[in-house]
């Protein structure tokens, strides 16, 4: 039973880390590059999020790390628009460009990803669905569930131990 007790902590964990990478938006090689949009969290819901991409050589998939980066964000319906200029510093993978970024509205949301290198430029376009802001308890949900099931997982590995003293 201890040894399930690992397995089961990594999976409360996963739920609620939030780091670079994440769902993969869009994926296009153009010119010299292939450009890879991740966001998370998964799903995509109004509120906070995070943006990252991998640029890479189109030959040889060696990540680029020297690009200007810039996106631009348009929700279909309301016109609502921004713009985040990623950055490697903003990323915990060095190898990806990151920006944090907040939703305002859900919807189908435009994304074009501009990219400067060596003179060069290359773009890419492509939508994606931000889903409505979940319910507070809900966004929450992981943070309350915590607690009890560490309380369960341990009294039943304490249980275990008894009994294997006792036989």
């Amino acid at each position: 039973m201890t040894r399930l007790l690992l397995p089961a902590l990594a999976i409360v964990a996963q739920a609620t880390t939030f780091a670079d990478g994440g769902t993969v938006q869009l994926r296009k090689e153009v010119g010299n590059l292939a450009i890879t949009v991740f966001t998370s969290p998964a799903p995509l819901s109004v509120g906070r999020a995070d943006i990252s991409l991998l640029i890479q050589n189109r030959i040889g998939l060696e990540p680029v790390l020297d690009a200007d980066v810039r996106v631009i964000l348009h929700e279909e319906i309301s016109n609502s628009e921004f713009q985040v200029d990623p950055t490697r510093m903003q990323a915990q993978n060095k190898l990806l460009y990151a920006a944090p970024v907040i939703f305002s509205k859900p919807g189908r949301w435009h994304l074009a990803v501009a990219v400067g290198r060596n003179g060069e430029k290359a773009s890419v376009a492509g939508t994606f669905e931000v889903a409505p802001a979940p319910a507070r308890a809900a966004a929450y949900a992981g943070y309350i569930a915590f607690p009890p099931v560490m309380i369960v997982l341990f009294a039943i590995r304490e249980r275990l131990i008894r009994r294997k003293s006792r036989g």
